[in-house]
């Protein structure tokens, strides 16, 4: 056998644990769970990365919706125009997330922890409930700029929680478009706390 044949198989055998070492990770980083302490903790111990990416679908399938039903009720054409651009965005949002989702072996929640991921996640106000049918325009924009708040909050635990895991769909940018939502509507709706 020639130097050639031993160094081809030398290049395929290296190539094939650089493979096998990067699908390794990859599958550690979507079960992986939050650092020990971290503020993810405290919405349950057996979280994975995979519960918080189906909640920020969940999050922003909800603000969608919600953006649909407030362009339908505000009078002026600005902040009618301000709620359809706002549902677009979170439609991009929860695509983010559901890519990556559906780019991982399909497992349904835990039906033990999922309930209680839930019920922890909603007394921090991440699932709050929207306003009446018989709401006013500025209590619609009230709750939605509490909205854009607590999900840059919930965007924020990524960081903290998973120091290495949140950098791969880009945490920050996340982050800053909910911060920016909330600009927009309090520019909208002056004098709304």
């Amino acid at each position: 056998m020639s130097d050639k044949f031993y160094l081809y198989l030398v290049a395929a055998v290296g190539a094939l644990l650089l493979v096998s070492l990067a699908l390794a990770m990859r599958r550690a980083w979507r079960n992986s769970r939050p650092r020990s302490g971290s503020s993810a903790t405290r919405f349950g111990k057996d979280i994975h990365l995979r519960d918080l990416f189906r909640l920020a679908v969940q999050l922003e399938e909800e603000g969608y919706a919600f953006y649909l039903k407030m362009a339908e009720k505000v009078s002026d054409q600005a902040a009618k125009e301000l709620c359809l651009w706002l549902d677009g965005e979170e439609a991009r949002h929860r695509d983010i997330f559901q890519a990556q989702i559906d780019g991982w072996r399909p497992l349904g929640t835990h039906a033990r922890d999922w309930p209680l991921f839930i019920k922890n996640v909603k007394k921090e106000g991440f699932f709050s409930s929207p306003p009446g049918a018989g709401s006013s325009e500025k209590e619609l924009a009230a709750y939605a700029i509490r909205q854009e708040i607590k999900s840059a909050e919930f965007y924020l635990l990524f960081e903290d929680s998973f120091p290495e895991a949140w950098k791969r769909v880009e945490m920050h940018g996340l982050v800053a478009a909910e911060r920016g939502h909330e600009a927009r509507l309090r520019a909208a709706y002056p004098g709304v706390v």
